[in-house]
């Protein structure tokens, strides 16, 4: 069925992935790592020739293989991992070091509760880890020996997640290619030997994608009520792990509301789509609150000692994202993680920090003017999707040299490949970025042409929301980490779309 609305929302998604993944090539915003346009461009361009004309083999589209690509991804992950071990800083650490001291019996500092009052959203966080802390104490093993495995274990569940969404929309054979792409952007990822909120999220951000996406094809009502349901419990375990899949609750209402007025229905059945809207956003926030306030208690934190009068408002975060910062070495940071503004709010009420935001906001509109602005923001969608490694090693003093113990054999190559001062990693990144790039690129010319679906309208939506919560607040490409596999199932969902190279159009 023809939705103008869904329709426009699709080609907006396709110009704008389009329009980073060009910037990307011809004018990329620097990351942590330079990477090399005689290596990027003509490898990119490759991919994307080879994703117009590509044929799998009837074999790849066994029933079997999205199961075998899972388990044996999930494995190939947990052992890179494994390899890459190192001692890990920023809140990563901080979290760690929490969760192992609550597990030892030792009590909290003020400074714990300080942090925690001022990042509350890291709580289910500290939850899982300070499990992982206790079944490693269990078998007298380093919490890592036990959580590393786990972000290997959230990447087979993503990838069968993948598959799941894509084979619905496009077929056995574009679902096993989304895996695969899944597995060299995500699961090798040098992120694999840190415990963080991006793997623990993303198996939820998917599936539940995925299942609404099988909720909104034909079937008896009550199975879709039931889907609609399991989709909804999946992303509010996601928001509570990590904010940014909120896009997906917003996406999926989006959704909903584009077929309820561009579709032929009866007044009654559009009363229906609202009312089923109105109770699906109650229940994402009831759970999604819930799930939170359960993780301070499987924590074990005392919760009476969390001030949340400490906790920036929403405000501040999009003063952050604002916020523009260039290292000596010409790197620009946009909208990045800044010490000095949250020292600026520390012991301010909320009612200062609010003024403190409004003012930042003020001064960088007088600083920039209307043209400025628009200037800053274009950077900040470049500089955060322009970068395949999504900010690996970026974070505090991971980059350093000595990282990474010295090692032979097979970890000896892997950390010559993933480790920042490693021999490959240079090459390793230029062919990665060369991939993120074919894939946006795919996606985004997919959707220039793709027909209007709502499965697909979905997916297009959760990317531009993810792109718009990047833009307006504090972000990354590290913050895209969760959804790369839903960029990568969109590019699936639509490569038929693409021109068909040797093939004559009618």
């Amino acid at each position: 069925m023809e939705s103008p609305v869904g329709r426009v929302l699709l080609r907006l998604a396709g110009v704008s992935l389009v329009a980073v993944a060009v910037v990307g090539l011809v004018a990329p915003r620097a990351v942590n790592v330079a990477h090399r346009w005689q290596v990027v461009v003509p490898v990119t361009v490759a991919l994307v020739l080879l994703a117009a004309a590509l044929r799998l083999p009837r074999w790849a589209k066994s029933r079997w293989t999205p199961a075998v690509v899972a388990v044996g991804g999930g494995a190939v992950a947990t052992v890179i991992g494994l390899m890459t071990r190192y001692h890990y800083g920023w809140d990563a650490r901080v979290v760690l070091d929490i969760a192992r001291a609550l597990q030892a019996g030792r009590p909290l500092s003020p400074a714990d509760y300080d942090y925690l009052s001022l990042y509350p959203n890291n709580l289910p966080l500290l939850a899982i880890d300070r499990m992982g802390a206790a079944v490693a104490q269990a078998f007298s093993l380093a919490p890592d020996a036990i959580l590393i495995p786990l972000n290997g274990i959230c990447v087979a569940a993503t990838l069968y997640a993948v598959h799941l969404l894509v084979v619905q929309v496009a077929g056995r054979g574009p679902a096993v290619v989304a895996q695969l792409v899944t597995l060299l952007l995500v699961g090798t990822s040098p992120w694999l030997a840190v415990p963080y909120t991006d793997f623990y999220a993303m198996p939820f951000v998917v599936g539940g994608v995925a299942l609404a996406v099988r909720a909104l094809t034909p079937r008896p009502r009550t199975g879709r009520a039931v889907l609609w349901l399991l989709a909804i419990v999946s992303v509010s375990i996601a928001y509570a792990i990590k904010t940014t899949p909120v896009v997906i609750a917003i996406a999926a209402v989006l959704t909903a509301v584009v077929a309820m007025f561009d579709h032929d229905l009866t007044p009654g059945r559009r009363v229906g789509v609202i009312v089923a809207c109105a109770a699906s956003a109650v229940a994402f926030v009831a759970l999604g609150t819930g799930l939170s306030t359960a993780a301070a208690t499987v924590a074990g934190v005392d919760s009476s000692r969390i001030d949340p009068s400490v906790t920036p408002p929403v405000l501040w975060w999009v003063a952050l994202g604002a916020d523009e910062q260039r290292a000596s070495s010409g790197v620009v940071n946009y909208g990045a993680y800044s010490r000095d503004m949250v020292d600026a709010v520390t012991g301010r009420t909320p009612d200062e920090m609010r003024a403190y935001a409004a003012d930042f906001l003020g001064d960088r509109w007088a600083e920039r003017g209307l043209g400025g602005t628009l200037a800053f923001y274009g950077n900040k969608a470049a500089w955060n999707w322009g970068d395949g490694m999504f900010w690996a090693w970026g974070e505090g003093p991971d980059s350093l040299p000595g990282t990474l113990a010295p090692a032979t054999g097979v970890t000896g190559i892997v950390h010559d490949l993933n480790g920042f001062q490693g021999a490959g990693y240079q090459l390793r990144a230029d062919l990665t970025q060369a991939l993120w790039l074919a894939v946006l690129l795919v996606a985004g010319l997919g959707l220039l042409r793709a027909p209007y679906r709502r499965e697909t309208l979905l997916v297009a939506a959760s990317v531009l929301g993810i792109a718009a919560f990047t833009l307006v607040l504090q972000g990354r490409s590290r913050y895209l980490f969760a959804f790369v596999p839903l960029v990568g199932a969109l590019a699936a969902m639509v490569h038929a779309s693409l021109p068909r190279l040797g093939r004559r159009a009618r």
